[in-house]
């Protein structure tokens, strides 16, 4: 530990008074910044399991439509081109 580090103070008991109030306060500091990063760690953690669970349905969600077009050309056959006639119609 060098001498930088240290805060030159005379050794009277209003001095240890003061460096008691402020180690107090740091501490205080300390402990308010710790439940402040909790809070935002466990705010974090939700929604990085909201942006998991949604992941997962759109996956499903994608095989299930990828499913169904497969069944509507397997059907239908290709269809574009009344898709794209009906489109022309409405807009």
């Amino acid at each position: 530990m060098s001498g930088k580090d240290r805060i030159e103070i005379f050794p009277s008991r209003m001095a240890q008074t003061i460096m008691k109030a402020r180690l107090k306060g740091a501490q205080t500091g300390r402990n308010l910044l710790k439940k402040k990063s909790d809070a935002l760690t466990l705010r974090f953690r939700q929604i990085l399991k909201k942006i998991i669970e949604t992941k997962m349905l759109m996956g499903e969600v994608m095989r299930e439509a990828a499913f169904s077009l497969a069944e509507a050309k397997f059907t239908a056959g290709d269809f574009r081109w009344r898709v794209d006639d009906i489109r022309g119609k409405l807009g």
